[in-house]
């Protein structure tokens, strides 16, 4: 009989509590913890198979060197030494632009990257690609035009709406909420309760709404249009609303004047007119919210289509106020606030490309790379991430990381990117460290869940990867000289460790900047985890809002004593808590001096006036070559990214298989279970067919996360082999959803 311990899941950015038992070292069974203040028991198959994820055949046990072409093992001094000397060699000859450091960690865990990016603050660089990149620098960027800052985007108070919208959003597969599946059956259940979903195909999610809207795939930004327009000619628009919380809005009301909704509707989005009037009267006219997902952050027309949302929920009165979109309680925001329009942000050598909160896209990667511009990129550090298999076009990321000088791994797994890399070097499983997340997605309470291990290492040659990040800029010789009352202070507890720092900071200001590295350095030995460290350091660093809101919970009211509260509490309860709650009106949280939502945004004037019927119509069109659009990436419950590699975790289940509508089917004269070849501009694959009663017509369907070489043997088809860097928007965000392609029989 083993143990049972308190976790939570990894797997996805819900980040459900779950309770592990655990014999031997090994976990052997997983069940949702129902003293998660959010999950309350609730977790999905894929956390329930989160043992996959620490026990499996591809861990790093030691850090290893490419020779030739294989890897070799070697000692941590060695590969610190080497990869340090290296990174100073590229960056004397070739400046700070040739350096480049991706991921830093995943959907379970965030601390390295405060390590990392302060690593490349020291080398003078700010090439940062991340994940958030990758799917949100569309609305990131709106929300942070809106609230004035990027860090701390809107979402939705799904629990609390009478009305809620899922545009684009398959949560019975997808989550994206706390309690997905038992939320969208509550929605169902409850009469005084309405469930929209607004999607190209019959979902899952779609079974159990109240009503489909079936739009025409990639006619989103049509609908939107039209129902503002519908808003504004039925009187539904809230003027009170915006005439207290927002500024701009009379300079956007000419953008929607004079479109013809009804005739957008019924000849271009193929919906019945009268049941869109219902839905945006709902939306309108009681408490909603909208929940949109990858159908409009990976479509075609995202940054607009991101922008209209947020025009519709204005003029109904559905932002910053219950049971609509809110800003939400966090501990620390998702990324710096990057704001292009300033002369010394940072950009990229070829495509000039601009970062939104602190990262820039992954789709730009390879061409950042094997460009000829003097500053191209030319080294790599990429840690908890798979680029090899999550970003699109790989075969453009195959040829870079060949071109690259230097290129470090740091994963749990020898994954893909692991077997291209120069240096791989053996990271903790989030099962054997301290981490955690900002995904906290709560307001007016904080919730916070620090988990903690539920194993001890499984190699003696694995560490956090802060604590790589950390040896690497003490080894660079970027580490100051530290007094040792710093180093002794935190004997004493944290209180008296916050006191001594900030008597030293006070003495030695130009450090402030880099307290994430010296908390590291001295409290880490006193704690055994860097990371526990920089948890103490965000507490410290925590917002007056944040310090207000534990206060109202009894935590002690001054800086120095809170943080050593807060601290204690959170790791007597690796189950999650409320750690504050937030005693100010949302719209407190508005950036902007006037606390107003600033609707104005003036570099998406000619997008608006662009997007007519005519054009759309026109743009809509698919090229002769290429008839059909791939769905590249479903969201389902058979895929965790790449974080489960043994493909027994889906055994009885066929996760590997194309979806295809039966009108197409019989059309192509495709049998169910026939292989056939998929052709897109990029590459081709041969796969088998599902045909799918969740598909829309002219849709075909690949999971993301395959493609995968599990213990040497490689499995399924990777879709983003089949994607091209230039199937992307003007944020280079890539259009997962809207990828040309044709079916060819194998004869």
């Amino acid at each position: 009989m083993g143990e049972w311990k308190k976790s939570g899941c990894v797997l996805c950015a819900q980040n459900c509590g779950l309770e592990m038992e655990v014999e031997d070292n090994r976990i052997i069974k997983v069940r949702g913890d129902k003293d998660n203040p959010r999950s309350k028991g609730y977790c999905c198959r894929k956390g329930l198979s989160i043992a996959n994820y620490v026990h499996n055949a591809d861990r790093l046990e030691h850090p290893m060197k490419r020779v030739g072409d294989h890897h070799e093992r070697i000692s941590w001094d060695q590969a610190i030494k080497e990869i340090s000397a290296k990174l100073l060699a590229i960056k004397d000859a070739h400046g700070s632009k040739a350096l480049a450091y991706m991921g830093g960690g995943a959907i379970g865990g965030q601390m390295e990257i405060v390590m990392g990016q302060r690593l490349m603050g020291f080398l003078g660089s700010r090439n940062y690609y991340s994940s958030l990149a990758q799917e949100f620098s569309n609305i990131y960027w709106v929300d942070g035009r809106i609230q004035g800052k990027q860090g701390t985007p809107f979402m939705c108070d799904v629990h609390n709406a009478d009305t809620v919208v899922g545009w684009g959003w398959n949560g019975w597969m997808s989550n994206q909420e706390p309690r997905a599946r038992e939320l969208i059956l509550e929605l169902q259940k409850n009469p005084d309760k309405k469930f929209i979903i607004i999607d190209p195909r019959v979902s899952e999610t779609v079974e159990h709404a109240n009503i489909h809207l079936k739009l025409r795939p990639g006619t989103d930004t049509m609908l939107l249009k039209a129902m503002i327009r519908i808003i504004l000619d039925n009187g539904w628009d809230d003027k009170d609303f915006t005439e207290e919380h927002v500024s701009g809005w009379e300079e956007v009301a000419p953008l929607f004047e004079g479109f013809d909704a009804k005739r957008a509707v019924t000849e271009v989005c193929g919906l019945d007119y009268d049941a869109v009037v219902e839905v945006a009267r709902l939306i309108a006219k009681t408490k909603s919210c909208i929940h949109q997902d990858l159908g409009i952050y990976m479509n075609r027309n995202s940054t607009i289509n991101s922008y209209m949302l947020h025009v519709m929920r204005v003029i109904t009165g559905r932002i910053c106020v219950e049971g609509g979109q809110i800003i939400p309680a966090m501990l620390y925001p998702m990324g710096g606030n990057s704001d292009e329009r300033e002369p010394k942000t940072w950009r990229t050598a070829k495509h000039k490309m601009f970062p939104v909160c602190g990262a820039f896209p992954p789709a730009i990667f390879p061409d950042e790379v094997l460009d000829d511009n003097p500053d191209h990129i030319r080294s790599l550090i990429v840690s908890g991430c798979n680029p090899l298999r999550s970003y699109p076009d790989t075969l453009a990321y195959e040829k870079a990381f060949s071109a690259l000088e230097l290129s470090v791994c740091i994963d749990v797994v020898y994954n893909e990117t692991a077997r291209l890399c120069e240096y791989v070097l053996p990271s903790l499983s989030y099962m054997e460290a301290y981490d955690t997340t900002c995904f906290n997605y709560s307001y007016p309470e904080l919730y916070f869940q620090l988990r903690q291990p539920v194993l001890e290492p499984l190699s003696d040659e694995s560490k956090e990867g802060s604590a790589i990040m950390l040896a690497l800029t003490k080894e660079m010789g970027f580490m100051p000289e530290l007094p040792q009352s710093l180093y002794e202070a935190g004997k004493d507890g944290i209180t008296a460790y916050s006191m001594e720092l900030m008597m030293f900071i006070q003495e030695n200001l130009q450090y402030a900047k880099i307290l994430p590295v010296i908390l590291a350095e001295t409290l880490s030995p006193v704690l055994g985890s860097v990371n526990k460290a920089l948890i103490v350091g965000v507490l410290m660093g925590a917002s007056k809002a944040v310090k207000k809101g534990a206060s109202a919970l009894g935590y002690p009211d001054d800086d120095l004593t809170i943080t050593e509260a807060l601290f204690d509490d959170i790791l007597k309860h690796p189950e999650g808590m409320i750690l504050a709650r937030y005693t100010r009106d949302n719209f407190s949280l508005i950036k902007h001096e006037d606390k107003k939502l600033a609707m104005r945004i003036e570099e998406l004037d000619e997008q608006l006036k662009s997007a007519t019927i005519e054009n759309e119509l026109e743009r809509l069109k698919m090229p002769t070559e290429y008839p059909m659009i791939l769905h590249s990436g479903l969201h389902h419950e058979t895929v965790a990214n790449t974080s489960l590699r043994n493909p027994e975790w889906n055994k009885g289940r066929d996760a590997d298989a194309m979806l295809m509508n039966e009108k197409d089917a019989t059309r192509l004269g495709i049998e169910n279970g026939e292989k056939v070849k998929i052709v897109t501009k990029v590459s081709g694959a041969e796969i088998n067919v599902e045909i799918s009663k969740y598909t829309a017509e002219g849709c075909v369907y690949v999971r993301h996360g395959r493609g995968l070489i599990y213990d040497g043997v490689k499995y399924g088809v990777n879709v983003n082999e089949l994607v091209s860097s230039t199937d992307s928007d003007e944020f280079f965000t890539p259009m997962h959803r809207r990828v040309p392609c044709r079916i060819e029989k194998i004869s």
